[in-house]
């Protein structure tokens, strides 16, 4: 922990200490927590308003994203509440736990996103199991599941160095080795979503030689991918951040200065999810393509079983 800074000339308390390495900001904290409500509104108006009124599909994978839109507010509401209570480690935990989970819910979005384009503009059609990336050793059915385990996996391993170096109050040897650990799973994640940015470029240069015919890409598509390389040059920016930080040590400059959090975390983030707002693919991907939510078609089923036969079930 970081004892509080001392102007006078009096002997520090040593029970005056802050989680933070620095004084944090009350309304730096409130204006992103305000901030992210409006991709949280923006996302739930696509996935529920406007799909009920008739103007959007929803698509099951999006839902990760609206999600991630309200860990995004909770856990900047929690730094809010940290600033006020800064001897409270359980709030600034919750707060820094948000924060770095919202990440980890945009990106599995993204990658089972990325394998319906790509089985999209198969033969077969997004039915399609068969269609591999990579060379032809990859399944793309793979490619979701791989890349979010290695996405867990590296937060999981996140959450355990900051344990180790927590229990030894970010010194001695258990720092060092929490804070190694730390770092190996900030390289992971960092990793992970490079190798998916190269499957997209690989993906999108192959379909763009195809020009015409089986895996030529739609325009709703193209726009859809861009949306994927805007939001992810931001995600990237946030993701190298957070590896420099810990790489740097608990004294470096980004460490014992609040700005850098904000301007390398929370703006890439807020600016990521306005994006994918815009480039949503309810917006520009028909249903066949996207994967509707089955939701719906599992519930009209169900109740269409359970109604008796001389009765027929209105229409939603």
């Amino acid at each position: 922990m970081h004892k509080r800074q001392d102007t006078t000339e009096t002997i520090p308390d040593e029970d005056d200490w802050s989680v933070f390495f620095y004084d944090a900001s009350l309304p730096a904290a409130i204006v992103f927590a305000a901030l992210y409500i409006i991709p949280f509104c923006y996302h739930s108006y696509i996935s529920y308003v406007a799909y009920r009124n008739g103007k959007y599909f929803r698509c099951s994978y999006s839902v990760p994203l609206l999600i991630a839109a309200l860990v995004e507010i909770i856990g900047y509401g929690q730094r809010a509440a940290s600033t006020q209570s800064v001897q409270d480690i359980g709030t600034f935990a919750t707060s820094q736990t948000m924060i770095v989970l919202a990440p980890v819910l945009v990106c599995a979005s993204l990658y089972i996103l990325l394998s319906r384009i790509i089985r999209a503009t198969q033969p077969h059609g997004p039915e399609e199991k068969e269609a591999k990336v990579l060379g032809g050793w990859l399944k793309v059915i793979w490619l979701p599941k791989i890349f979010i385990t290695l996405d867990v996996g590296a937060m999981v391993t996140q959450g355990g160095g900051s344990s180790i170096a927590a229990a030894g109050e970010w010194k001695g040897q258990l720092d060092d080795i929490g804070t190694g650990v730390l770092i190996g799973g900030l390289a992971l994640q960092l990793a992970t979503f490079t190798m998916f940015l190269i499957v997209v470029v690989k993906f999108h240069r192959d379909a763009a030689r195809s020009r015409a015919g089986a895996g030529a890409l739609e325009e709703g598509m193209l726009k859809v991918i861009h949306g994927v390389y805007i939001a992810g040059f931001f995600i990237m920016i946030r993701s190298i951040f957070r590896l420099i930080e810990f790489a740097w040590g608990v004294d470096s400059y980004i460490m014992t200065n609040e700005w850098p959090i904000y301007v390398l975390e929370a703006v890439p983030m807020f600016i990521a999810f306005m994006v994918l707002g815009w480039y949503h693919p309810s917006r520009w991907l028909p249903a066949s393509v996207a994967g509707e939510s089955k939701a719906k078609e599992w519930l009209t089923r169900h109740r269409r079983r359970n109604l008796p036969q001389h009765q027929s079930l209105p229409s939603v």
